[in-house]
């Protein structure tokens, strides 16, 4: 199991996970290729590049987003 300061997860979640492209991440998001860049560039969000292309996992993107709406109540 590995453990981030935002995320906590284990490999067996990624069976069945889709994947975004940086297009899918931003229409997912609703943000725009910089953001999604600068996201990346300040490790503020998870990604792993398959070859050239970053892909974002998209039940780690809900995770994370939902960590941080949860922090901004407490």
């Amino acid at each position: 199991m590995l453990k981030h300061k935002h995320l906590e997860f284990d490999a067996r979640l990624f069976e069945n996970e889709v994947w975004l492209t940086t297009e899918g991440a931003m229409d997912y998001l609703k943000v725009s290729r910089s953001t999604i860049y600068r996201l990346r560039k300040h490790h503020q969000i998870p990604s792993f590049k398959l070859g050239r292309i970053p892909m974002y996992p998209k039940h780690l993107l809900n995770k994370l987003f939902l960590q941080k709406s949860l922090s901004n109540i407490q």
